[in-house]
C-alpha cells in the first residue's frame, strides 16, 4: 500500500512539484495551501507523514498547526527557508523527525521522507523480533551498500539497475543476499536496521 503524505505548503508551485515527485516515486500525496484545508484533509484521510512548511503567510504558522492539530499522531518533516535558531527551537518542541532547508533537491526530499518513516516505525520493531542467532557483525559488500542506499530512496529494481549499470537479475541477487545476511523480514525492517548500523 502506498504511503500517504500531506503536504502543507502555501506556495502552490512548490507544493505541486513536491506532489508530482512523490507520486512518481510511489507515494500518494495530498496538498493543502493553508492550515484550514490541511486540518480538514488530516481529519478525512489516514496520513502516514506530514511535510509542513513553517512560514505559511497565515496567522497560524506550520509550527502552531503541528502543535494544535497533529499533536504527535504522525511523523512531521518541516520545510523551511529559515535558519533562525529561535524559530528552529520553537519547532523542536513539536519533536519533528527532520528539517529540510529550502532550497532542497528531490533526492534529499526522498531520503528524508523515507528515513523519517523508518524512524517512526522503529518503536514497533523491537530487538527481540530479530533472530537470536543473528550476528551483531554483519558485513555487506560495497555494492550491497550501494543498493541498500537506493532501496532507502524507494528505487525499484529497474531504477537501481539503470543507476548502477547492472542487470535487474544482478540487482535481485544482491537484494536476496542482503536479506539473507541481515535476516530482515521486510524492507522497512531492513531500512530500520541499516539506520541503526549507520549503513545509510
Amino acid at each position: 500500500m502506498k504511503k500517504k503524505v500531506l503536504i502543507l505548503e502555501d506556495e502552490i508551485i512548490i507544493a505541486n512539484s513536491i506532489q508530482l515527485h512523490l507520486e512518481h516515486n510511489g507515494y500518494d500525496a495530498e496538498i493543502a495551501t493553508d492550515p484550514e484545508t490541511a486540518e480538514t484533509l488530516f481529519g478525512e484521510h489516514p496520513f502516514d507523514i506530514i511535510l509542513c512548511d513553517i512560514n505559511l503567510n497565515h496567522e497560524t504558522d506550520g509550527i502552531r498547526f503541528v502543535e494544535n492539530i497533529i499533536q504527535g499522531a504522525v511523523p512531521v518533516v518541516f520545510l523551511t527557508a529559515y535558519t533562525d535558531l529561535g524559530i528552529l527551537k520553537r519547532a523542536e518542541l513539536t519533536c519533528p523527525y527532520a528539517y529540510l532547508i529550502k532550497p532542497f533537491n528531490k533526492d534529499q526530499l526522498l531520503v528524508t521522507l523515507n528515513l523519517s518513516l523508518v524512524h517512526a516505525r522503529k518503536k514497533f520493531l523491537h530487538s527481540d523480533q530479530h533472530p537470536a542467532n543473528l550476528s551483531d557483525h554483519i558485513e555487506l559488500t560495497s555494492r550491497e551498500l550501494e543498493i541498500l542506499k537506493l532501496l532507502a530512496q524507494s528505487k525499484t529494481t529497474d531504477e537501481i539497475s539503470g543507476a548502477l549499470f547492472i542487470s535487474p537479475l544482478t540487482v535481485a541477487t544482491h537484494r536476496k543476499n542482503i536479506l539473507r545476511k541481515t535476516q530482515a523480514r521486510s524492507l522497512i525492517e531492513l531500512i530500520s536496521m541499516a539506520v541503526e548500523k549507520s549503513w545509510i
